[in-house]
């Protein structure tokens, strides 16, 4: 372990690891930046529990649930935009192209300016309660929660597909060449379909429900379900290639990282696994149920848990 920093309250969504900072999105309504000998380089308070922040064309993104979207100086803490959309927000927002995109509860999602947060535009998607964003070339990538993945055209809002709309999808899509990826809480299945049609390429059954994202790295699809599994599965097929069980329901997407794979569960154990092979390179536990992704930088691996406290360690640790 590199350093340990508690903050006041959980840690349930995923950090930002970016110039030497690892940036923090906590429940107790607080934006945070540790430096690498974990010190708080600042702290910020936003109104109400803050969702996942995002680094880009150096600003920091975050937003609240009160639904305020700020841009902070990644050095300093210091605002230099705020946006208020009058909805409440569950995802982070995405960046891409000079433009950051939320989602607010009702369906509503908004396009601002990155530069100085004026609205560029918005649309209503199917889904009202929407919990994850991503971005890949031309689309615009949604979850809901009440059921559904859907791709908007970024330009002008346009719906080009949905998956799953009788099911519920917590984690957003993730796009590698022209397939994407999908998780369901309902039926706990891992979906491949075509990232322009949405068309059906494959399906998997896990135990339980994927709640997050899958992560893909070469021609191999990880993640984690609610029956405690971790799966590595073909890319082009869907056919399991091995599986780990941690013993405890896994809420959060694996982060990949050299080959190797990193995920924690409601046990509070964090697990490095080779993709490769499915050996488990090390575990390390942290204390409470981690339900968020891990952030990975300079070969530190960055872990929160439901108890506040965030953990630094050295990757290659065995």
């Amino acid at each position: 372990m590199r350093f340990r920093f508690r903050a006041r309250g959980p840690v349930e969504v995923a950090s930002a690891a970016g110039d030497r900072s690892v940036y923090l999105g906590c429940a107790d309504g607080y934006a945070r930046a540790l430096a690498p000998d974990g010190s708080v380089r600042w702290t910020v308070r936003l109104g109400g529990r803050v969702s996942a922040p995002s680094v880009a064309d150096g600003l920091v993104y975050a937003a609240a649930a009160d639904g305020t979207v700020v841009a902070l100086d990644p050095a300093t803490g210091e605002r230099r935009w705020t946006f208020a959309t009058g909805r409440e927000l569950r995802a982070g927002p995405v960046v891409a192209d000079g433009t950051v995109y939320v989602a607010g509860d009702g369906g509503r999602v908004t396009a601002l300016h990155a530069e100085d947060g004026t609205r560029a535009g918005s649309f209503r998607n199917a889904a009202r309660a929407i919990c994850a964003l991503a971005v890949d070339g031309d689309r615009l990538f949604l979850a809901g929660l009440d059921g559904g993945a859907y791709a908007h055209d970024r330009t002008d809002g346009r719906e080009r597909w949905r998956v799953a709309p009788d099911a519920a999808v917590h984690g957003a899509p993730t796009v590698e060449g022209e397939t994407a990826y999908v998780g369901t809480v309902d039926g706990g299945r891992i979906r491949a379909v075509s990232a322009v049609t949405g068309r059906e390429r494959w399906r998997f059954d896990a135990g339980a429900g994927v709640w997050a994202s899958p992560a893909v790295v070469g021609d191999a699809v990880v993640a984690g379900s609610a029956d405690g599994a971790v799966y590595a599965l073909d890319a082009p097929d869907g056919a399991e290639r091995w599986r780990i069980e941690t013993g405890a329901r896994i809420w959060a997407s694996a982060v990949v990282a050299d080959g190797t794979a990193i995920v924690g569960n409601e046990a509070g154990v964090v697990y490095a696994i080779d993709i490769e092979t499915g050996s488990v390179e090390w575990r390390h536990r942290p204390g409470e149920a981690v339900v968020a992704p891990a952030a990975v930088a300079d070969a530190t691996v960055y872990v929160a848990d439901r108890g506040g406290a965030v953990s630094a360690l050295s990757k290659d640790v065995r």
